[in-house]
């Protein structure tokens, strides 16, 4: 995907621009700053200094043509109201423009939750906007703006608002939150009681946990309004007195309490894209991740400027040839120091230390040096075998001189690699270390929230533990709760499934609604539903076809017995997130109706009547409460019918039988009455089961034997 970043040189353009290269992404930065590339970190992207004042930008996005734009402008970490962000706002509409004419590019906009002004609360993404300050009108202008060109050309787009930004480095000069409380404190040090400040409440933000979020709204597609605050709401004078206790300052300044602040709800992108936020800026003083830059005063020249390196280096050559020339000279006549090779001393010296430039130059120097110590001149060698003597003393001089200088830049250019594999091998240890902490720093935060939060294992467990039983139709019942807490939505339903039929009937149903064609659905008229059934998948339905959102089959060897019916599903739990769980509910199921059914199969004897399909007293009543227990919550009607007949209980079964359903049952008292239960059918629909039954010879009545019978 490529990205567009416009922006300023800032701890939020590294903190995207390093999690967008790591993702693998095509990133292209804009800003009128320099570059924020910095030597030995290789950040995937590439820079563009481009005027707010200038016409270049309409050709740089027409030359990149990006999948998506994120503006975050050049004052987006800025706490207040400056005259720049005016020209940023301009420079936003200059953007727009540029899109509107070529390119149908996402556009994601970074504002600020100063939108909203204060006000008693937090703020929802739907609440009217109301600035009470010059920054929060100025964001108000750029989003207006964005909403005039999503109407006017169908732009894609969305808006993300940004609580207090900040990072671990604050700096002098910074125009962030946290760096002018820095700022403050430095200027009011020494126990000075400066003027007063409001005492609001803060959500601050990291720009690590801005950028996670501007990530998942990219990955996501996702349109519309998105608060992303911090969660860990702090004061500005506690924030004030950790920055003070970091810098070892004493500073006071008396606090004012706010009798409005501003507050917003990030709980719509937590939902939706499971996002969250891990640094707690409290945390970070505590552990010493938070550090001051101050401004380093350049120092002024001085008047004497340094020599160059290398007339430094030929000079101190020169002398120390004087030197051991000098040395040579005095000596050539002493019987001794004579047989000491000065000048070849000299040569390997300068190889040695001062590189194969200066080495030749030595070599020339002490050639030069030896032959005028032998009254010769090289004009003078005219054969060999006269001057053998010292020409092979001149081939030592460049031969040693050349050796030794060419060996020791080799082993000189090794160290600085090694010494260079030794640093990055050290930063990339630190990186990877900064990672793992981070990773743990998460796992924890995760862990905690897991075992802490009303979701959390605790919750899950509760939920799951519903649908460890040995009843199927009571795992029918708790199944369709599970959903609706899990998913938010009232439309569920369960349907029984039989064999070799397309109709299949309704069990239990939460919403009156939310069945499908009745208390029986034809399934011929969707054959995809029918094939996802039988292949035991998913099926997730087109809502604007008047499709149900999601059909979920429950298998019992390799065949479907019944499906769970979502008709509809709220926006946000439409994401991949409940689809998985879904998904997960699906297997879960699986399992707890087979250990169900096998129970029953293993445990008929001691429910049924031997050889029949009339349950026991106790198995029956148990039935009973069921249907009573999900028609008090009107998930599905029931009664029981007392059964007058002349033949024996197996007749009568065998007669009635075909013309019941899968969910009606047949038992007996302890006096051998024979009853039918009859699920999702009230007294009032019994007048046509009447007539049927009459003409087999059966009179039916309706029965409250069971109601008042306890369990054993």
């Amino acid at each position: 995907m490529k990205v567009v970043y416009i922006g300023a040189k800032d701890a939020l353009a590294d903190a995207f621009l390093e999690r967008m290269g790591k993702e693998g992404d095509d990133v292209y930065f804009i800003s009128s700053a320099g570059d924020t590339k910095k030597n030995g970190n290789a950040l995937k992207h590439r820079f563009y200094s481009v005027s707010l004042k200038g016409d270049m930008l309409e050709s740089v996005l027409c030359s990149i043509s990006p999948d998506c734009i994120v503006y975050a402008g050049t004052q987006m970490m800025d706490s207040s109201f400056c005259e720049q962000t005016e020209e940023d706002a301009a420079f936003f509409a200059k953007t727009l423009r540029a899109i509107a004419k070529w390119s149908q590019a996402r556009v994601l906009l970074l504002s600020s939750v100063s939108v909203y002004g204060k006000k008693a609360g937090a703020s929802l993404e739907e609440d009217e906007v109301s600035p009470s300050d010059e920054l929060g009108m100025c964001y108000v202008r750029k989003e207006q703006l964005l909403e005039t060109y999503r109407k006017r050309y169908g732009m894609n787009t969305a808006i993300l608002r940004a609580s207090q930004l900040y990072a671990e480095r604050a700096k002098e000069g910074g125009r962030d939150f946290l760096s002018r409380i820095f700022m403050q404190i430095s200027n009011r040090g020494g126990g000075e009681n400066a003027s007063s400040f409001y005492n609001e409440v803060l959500q601050p933000l990291h720009v690590s946990d801005f950028t996670d979020a501007i990530k998942r709204v990219l990955d996501s597609g996702k349109q519309g309004i998105y608060n992303v605050t911090g969660s860990f709401e702090i004061s500005r004078s506690r924030v004030y007195e950790l920055a003070a206790q970091m810098q070892g300052e004493t500073a006071l300044v008396s606090w004012e309490e706010a009798e409005d602040t501003i507050l917003a709800d990030s709980g719509k992108i937590k939902r939706e894209l499971e996002w969250t936020d891990f640094k707690e800026i409290t945390q970070q003083f505590l552990h010493r991740e938070i550090s001051y830059e101050k401004e380093q005063r350049k120092r002024k020249k001085k008047a004497n400027a340094k020599l160059p390196a290398e007339l430094r280096r030929f000079m101190e050559n020169l002398l120390i040839f004087v030197v051991f020339f000098s040395i040579f000279f005095v000596c050539h006549s002493h019987k001794l120091f004579s047989q000491i090779d000065w000048l070849m001393i000299y040569v390997i010296l300068v190889s040695l230390f001062m590189g194969i430039r200066q080495s030749a130059l030595a070599v020339l120097l002490a050639s030069v040096g030896y032959l005028s110590g032998q009254n010769l001149s090289i004009f003078e060698m005219t054969n060999f075998y006269s001057y053998a003597g010292s020409v092979l003393n001149i081939m030592e001089f460049v031969f040693l001189g050349l050796i030794v200088s060419y060996t020791a830049d080799m082993l000189r250019e090794e160290l600085r690699n090694v010494r260079r594999e030794q640093k990055m091998t050290k930063d990339e240890y630190e990186e990877l270390k900064k990672i793992n902490e981070e990773n743990v720093l998460i796992k924890n935060e995760y862990e905690e929230r897991l075992l802490d939060s009303k979701s959390g294992l605790s919750r899950l467990y509760q939920l799951i533990s519903r649908l460890m039983v040995l009843e199927p139709d009571r795992i029918f019942m708790e199944i369709m709760r599970v959903i609706s807490e899990l998913l938010h939505t009232d439309t569920v339903a369960v349907y029984r499934v039989k064999e070799n039929s397309p109709y299949v009937r309704l069990v239990n149903v939460l919403h009156e609604d939310s069945a499908e064609g009745g208390k029986s659905w034809d399934l011929s008229s969707y054959p995809d539903i029918r094939k996802a059934m039988d292949a035991g998948e998913l099926y997730q339905g087109d809502i604007w076809q008047n499709k149900p959102a999601v059909v979920l089959p429950i298998l019992y060897r390799e065949t479907c017995i019944a499906v769970i019916l979502i008709k509809s599903l709220p926006y946000e739990s439409q994401t991949l997130y409940h689809v998985n769980l879904l998904k997960t509910l699906s297997l879960l199921l699986r399992e707890s109706v087979a250990r169900a059914l096998e129970y029953e199969e293993l445990a008929r004897n001691t429910l049924y009547i031997e050889g029949t399909d009339i349950l026991k007293p106790e198995a029956f009543a148990k039935n009973v409460r069921l249907a009573k227990e999900k028609a008090k919550e009107n998930m599905a009607d029931s009664c029981v019918l007392e059964l007058l007949h002349e033949k024996t209980a197996e007749e009568i079964c065998g007669v009635l039988s075909p013309k019941l359903r899968a969910t009606d049952y047949f038992g007996t008292d302890d006096a051998g009455t024979l009853y039918l239960l009859l699920n999702n059918t009230g007294v009032q629909d019994l007048e046509g089961l009447k007539r049927r039954f009459l003409n087999d010879g059966v009179t039916v009545r309706v029965s409250r034997a069971f109601e008042a019978r306890k369990e054993a």
